[in-house]
């Protein structure tokens, strides 16, 4: 099966400050390396997810998977629980869900 998709928007930046979608980025590459996680997920980056109104936001997609936006992450303190849910995801078999309690952040649906 492919590997799913980790997205993460860089352009983000929270209204309060604090690091944004390039350090939640970051942070979860060198995490996904230091794991030994490359084969488990893909991670890519993009200028917007189209979630401005509550950055930072990253998506999980994979093929015959349901697809996870998730906005209002913190740039620093969420990057863990985000390579967690994407391991959870990867592990996923077709028709199964993750629990909303592994995905950090807000639903943004």
């Amino acid at each position: 099966m492919a590997r799913p998709v980790l997205t993460i928007c860089v352009r983000c930046e929270p209204e309060a400050g604090g690091p944004g979608g390039d350090a939640l980025f970051a942070q979860v590459k060198a995490l996904r390396k230091a794991y030994g996680l490359k084969r488990v997920f893909k991670l890519e980056k993009t200028r917007c997810l189209h979630l401005c109104r509550w950055a930072c936001s990253a998506m999980l997609e994979g093929k015959r998977r349901s697809s996870y936006q998730r906005c209002e992450l913190h740039g620093a303190a969420d990057a863990e629980p985000l390579v967690a849910a994407a391991v959870a995801y990867a592990s996923l078999s077709p028709g199964q869900e993750l629990s909303e309690r592994q995905l950090p952040g807000a639903s943004a649906d």
